[in-house]
């Protein structure tokens, strides 16, 4: 089956259909297509450019956010919390935030602390568009080959180790 990265945002949707709170407690869903992920490059609240490519070769968990969005800002601790458990085997996790100031992400960041969770700006939501982002919480795992290999949508918990599994088995 061929896809594009437009299409995977219903196919998401509809496998949470039709419990919206049921995301909370699902494993990531397995994305069909070999797509290839978009290669954003963007800085880091530091200012350091990331290049999603530079990160082939090893999982990553792709995670898109804002700070007005009560969703994301309930689970941007726990996904600080997966990197955690997974950053030394291999397995990346990275926070792009869609349009909110570095200031402003700094002071949210005072009350809701993510440590050593790598948060990206997507100041001009290019990068967004790229990943057809169309609603928040949404979160893409890159295989190490640089194709989409699973998805999440809505509010997810990130401390699940069913999840945990999933990425590690992605090396």
């Amino acid at each position: 089956m061929t896809m594009s990265r437009r299409q995977l945002l219903p196919l998401l949707a509809a496998a949470w259909l039709p419990s919206p709170t049921r995301a909370e407690t699902q494993p990531l869903i397995a994305l069909p297509g070999n797509i290839p992920a978009p290669n954003s490059a963007l800085p880091d609240l530091a200012d350091q450019v990331h290049r999603l490519a530079d990160y082939r070769g090893k999982p990553l968990l792709v995670s898109f956010w804002a700070v007005w969005c009560p969703p994301c800002r309930r689970e941007l601790a726990a996904l600080a919390e997966l990197r955690a458990r997974v950053v030394n085997a291999g397995v990346e996790v990275l926070a792009i935030n869609l349009g909110d100031s570095a200031e402003r992400i700094t002071a949210f960041l005072v009350d809701h602390p993510a440590p050593d969770l790598p948060i990206l700006l997507d100041r001009d939501k290019a990068a967004a568009a790229a990943w057809h982002v169309q609603v928040l919480p949404v979160a893409y795992v890159v295989a190490p080959a640089g194709t989409l290999a699973l998805g999440a949508l809505g509010e997810h918990d990130w401390r699940m180790l069913e999840i945990e599994h999933q990425l590690r088995a992605l090396q």
